[in-house]
């Protein structure tokens, strides 16, 4: 038990050291690690993200039916793809690099991903206060 501890510390040193090998390599790395991680923990994301993209670019008809199926779909692409991600994180590997294999490249970046966002009303206009007479 005394042992494993400082051979842990040494591992986690090494990892960190072997992740951030050159500043061209460490940002490529780290996001690929990031994009991993957030698409293990937050797949999830990726139902209401997708239902509320569809129904706001196809109408909530398409949006709630077809929807429901393609956002089912990314969250199951999501999650596998956030493991292989994590797991391939310290090598630009198949294609050399470190892109991103599914867009948007995080699960909430589909929220600002609509074609003709909803309008907003405008704020309603208060008339100004009389003066009072002197």
């Amino acid at each position: 038990m005394k042992l494993s501890q400082p051979l842990l510390i040494v591992g986690v040193v090494a990892a960190s050291v072997w992740l951030a090998a050159t500043p061209a390599q460490a940002e490529g790395r780290m996001d690929k690690l990031k994009r991993g991680l957030a698409g293990m923990a937050l797949g999830g994301v990726e139902v209401p993200a997708t239902l509320c993209e569809e129904c706001r670019n196809e109408g909530w008809v398409v949006g709630v039916t077809a929807g429901f199926f393609k956002a089912v779909g990314h969250f199951a692409a999501r999650e596998v793809l956030g493991v292989f991600e994590f797991v391939t994180a310290p090598f630009p590997w198949p294609d050399g690099q470190y892109k991103p294999y599914m867009e948007p490249a995080y699960p909430w970046d589909r929220f600002s991903s609509v074609k003709d966002p909803v309008p907003v009303a405008p704020p309603p206009a208060i008339p100004p206060s009389p003066k009072p007479a002197k």
